[in-house]
């Protein structure tokens, strides 16, 4: 008879009681500020390099190249995303993407924009072959880092250039001659400058 009255408490208890849940997903629920939730890019501190991509376990980041618009195209993709911070710990700049709070992702469309997050970066082509050499974000990026041992290179020096000049790029050749060292010339691409210069 005792349990059967104890547990007749409880119940009247529980009902009349405050809920001890939360309302999500009806409500939304704060994470902890320390949650580690989707990561979101820094446009401004992205340099575009695609370290991200290369580290994700779930190969959630996705690096497209346009060489035709001289555009590279990084996307997250949150469906696929595991929330790792692998991208965040192996950014080269340690702030070109950082995890946020955000941990809900509902939708019912996996094609919606609100999974994906895309930002762009001006690409660098071999004016020889045409080839891609980097972005012009982390291209400037590795000149800070190298100061004035930068401008021993001709990419870092005309990249120094444009800052006050913009030079017309030349088009693809067959031939290479000894001025186009003073171009954007991809590593092949030069040492076949040198070669041909040098013998």
């Amino acid at each position: 008879m005792w349990p059967k009255l104890r547990e007749i408490k409880e119940a009247l208890t529980s009902f009349f009681s405050a809920p001890f849940t939360t309302r999500y997903p009806a409500g939304p629920k704060a994470a902890f500020p320390s949650y580690r939730g989707f990561p979101r890019f820094r446009a401004d501190d992205c340099v575009g390099c695609g370290a991200c991509a290369q580290v994700c376990p779930s190969q959630a980041i996705e690096v497209v190249d346009d060489a035709a618009r001289k555009i590279r195209l990084l996307r997250i993709d949150f469906g696929s995303c595991i929330q790792c911070g692998q991208c965040v710990e192996k950014c080269i700049t340690g702030l070109g993407v950082a995890n946020t709070n955000e941990y809900s992702l509902a939708v019912s469309d996996l094609k919606a924009p609100e999974v994906y997050e895309t930002i762009e970066k001006d690409l660098i082509l071999c004016e020889c072959c045409g080839q891609i050499i980097g972005c012009r974000d982390h291209l400037d990026w590795i000149k800070a880092r190298l100061g004035a041992e930068a401008y021993a290179h001709p990419n870092f020096l005309l990249s120094a250039q444009e800052q006050w000049d913009h030079p017309p790029a030349s088009r693809p050749k067959a031939q290479l001659r000894r001025e186009d060292q003073i171009k954007y010339v991809c590593a092949r691409c030069r040492q076949r400058i040198v070669s041909a210069d040098e013998f």
